[in-house]
């Protein structure tokens, strides 16, 4: 699993691939394509080498889209 955090506010966020937008809504594209905290553009995400699953406790959001190169 890729795992990315929001410069902005930290809120870490799960990368997903840009298929997942498929058939998506504008709002939804929207919603899985920016930070759910501050709104802030997944682009902008700093990424972290793979991590095990968030914990039951630690506030994340498993569908962001983040670009990887």
């Amino acid at each position: 699993m890729k795992v990315c955090i929001c410069p902005i506010c930290g809120v870490l966020h799960e990368a997903v691939p840009a298929s997942s937008l498929v058939g998506m809504s504008d709002e939804q594209v929207y919603a899985r394509s920016h930070c759910r905290m501050c709104e802030t553009p997944s682009d902008v995400f700093i990424r972290f080498k793979d991590e095990p699953d968030l914990g039951i406790d630690e506030l994340g959001y498993p569908a962001a889209v983040v670009p990887w190169l």
